[in-house]
């Protein structure tokens, strides 16, 4: 997972977590239909606890506003392949490993220690957090500066060398984000956060547009990245409610901080590494324009993989929190919470497994048509990621980040031990599954942390994962079926979905059914 989102003397001691020996009462049937979470009884019996309806309301905006800002950012993409070069994709994607390097950077873990800490509310914590939010930020943008001009000889592109730190102006911005962004999602009111994510994405995607259209160049892209970046810091300064922090310096805050981060700063370190690593070795295998496909494939493969990310970071991890915290049953609620997210994402995953090559079809030209076979690998790597997601919650949230730091570190071991053999056995197709295969040494170092918190996953995981199995294997042959008899692209990616559709149904309809009577309540209809 990746740790966005941030204290002051010691905290509270985080209260243990409870430990037992069998498998939570609420998940006795691994696969059965039964709705959890925000669905049939799991939701009666949480009703009473304001933190569950603000989970399902948090859990509604936070998948909405990223449904929107996919699709302007999907939209947005295939404008822009056709205002500018494949060769501007290639270099933004090394582009974007230094500046998703700096926005991570720039957070060591700020935003988690202010949802997580039991003081995420007080005005010195939250001073503190900020200005060494902005102090990170600030030095790691001139870091980035020092490192652009080798990077641009190591890679024989000179313009490297302008870009790296223009686009790395992004740290010194996420260092200007205000406190009252993570207090939002400390306490699942997540509207007007959304709010301002939407438009910051739309923002960012009209500069690049306008400013491509009249100049189809790499810098459309940089200055779209920045626009974005400082709507979306300006609107959380303005427009969200509660505290915004300012310069402040507190000696216990920091050093309570300083406890929870360094795992948190060790894992971002490592998610850099193993998450933005695959463009970085790639760009060394393949030309630009193969790369600009690649990033392509991944785009697609993300969406709903970020999807799940963020229903994690901005949901699930703040609900869990506040469980730990008041000392409920946390192996019920994780029990309920991670079924929910992996039958969502095998239900997509599954479609992108089946009907890559008609996603990529579907959307792009006959110059784009090799992302299709990249996008099925991509998206099966994405299924085994997306246990871990919850998995890393529920470590974080329990006060254990080292669980975190330790599942990056196994992704980052898989991937010194696999890639190799996998391109000289098969090239850069061979690095590719050996990239996809590498999540299964991150998801079984973070399984081993949540068996220590007593939390059973195993028989759920492989469960839905033979799911997502079948559905991706007869999703391929209707696909290989329809594109044999000449079948348009159009119906090829329809059939896929139909497919994958009706069967995860068993398992979406009570979800389904309880949004509908949700709705119902909700509106009186």
């Amino acid at each position: 997972m990746k740790v966005e989102a941030g204290s002051r003397p010691e905290p509270a001691p985080v209260p243990a977590p409870r430990t037992t020996t069998e498998e939570s009462p609420a998940q006795p049937d691994v696969l059965g239909s039964g709705p959890v979470l925000i669905a049939g009884n799991a939701a009666e019996e949480l009703a009473a606890d304001s933190s569950s309806n603000r989970a399902v309301r948090g859990g509604a905006f936070a998948l909405t506003g990223h449904l929107i800002v996919q699709v302007l950012r999907m939209g947005g993409q295939i404008v822009l392949t056709r205002l500018v070069p494949q060769e501007a994709f290639g270099l933004m994607a090394i582009v974007h490993t230094f500046r998703a390097a700096v926005d991570l950077f720039s957070d060591i873990g700020i935003g988690p220690s202010i949802i997580q800490n039991p003081r995420g509310d007080e005005p010195r914590f939250l001073d503190t957090a900020w200005t060494l939010q902005l102090l990170r930020g600030t030095g790691l943008f001139l870091f980035a500066c020092l490192c652009a001009l080798p990077m641009a000889r190591f890679y024989g592109h000179p313009e490297l060398g302008a870009l790296i730190p223009a686009a790395s102006a992004s740290a010194v911005i996420a260092g200007l984000r205000s406190t009252k962004a993570y207090s939002a999602e400390r306490h699942l009111r997540l509207g007007r956060l959304t709010l301002s994510e939407v438009l910051a994405q739309a923002a960012a995607l009209t500069t690049m547009v306008v400013w491509a259209y009249f100049s189809p160049t790499v810098w459309a892209l940089v200055a779209g990245g920045l626009v974005g970046a400082g709507v979306d810091v300006a609107l959380g300064h303005f427009i969200l409610p509660g505290y915004n922090g300012r310069p402040g310096w507190d000696k216990a805050a920091l050093k309570s901080m300083g406890h929870f981060g360094k795992w948190i700063f060790l894992s971002t370190v490592l998610t850099f590494a193993v998450n933005e690593a695959d463009r970085l070795v790639f760009g060394k295998m393949v030309s630009l324009a193969e790369l600009g496909v690649y990033n392509v494939a991944l785009t697609i493969a993300s969406i709903p993989l970020s999807a799940m990310h963020s229903l994690a970071g901005k949901v699930i991890f703040p609900l869990f929190s506040r469980i730990h915290q008041t000392k409920d049953e946390l192996a019920r609620v994780f029990g309920q919470a991670r079924r929910l997210h992996l039958v969502i994402s095998g239900w997509m995953l599954s479609g992108l497994i089946g009907g890559g090559t008609a996603a990529v079809g579907l959307i792009y030209d006959d110059r784009y048509q090799d992302g299709g076979w990249m996008l099925q690998l991509l998206a099966v790597g994405a299924w085994i990621s997306t246990p871990e997601t919850t998995n890393s919650s529920a470590n974080l949230a329990c006060g254990h980040p080292r669980w975190v730091a330790a599942a990056n570190l196994g992704k980052l071991v898989g991937m010194v031990v696999l890639l190799p053999i996998g391109y000289e056995w098969g090239g850069f197709r061979g690095a590719l599954i050996a990239y996809a295969a590498s999540e299964l040494f991150r998801y079984a170092t973070s399984t081993v942390g949540v068996y220590q918190r007593g939390l059973r996953t195993l028989r759920q995981d492989l469960g839905f994962s033979v799911v997502v199995v079948v559905s991706s294997v007869c999703s391929m042959f209707v696909m290989a079926q329809l594109q044999a008899q000449g079948v348009g692209v159009w119906l090829r990616a329809l059939s896929v979905f139909v497919v994958a559709t009706l069967i995860w149904m068993p398992w979406l309809f009570p979800y389904l059914k309880d949004l509908w009577h949700r709705l119902e309540a909700r509106f009186g209809w």
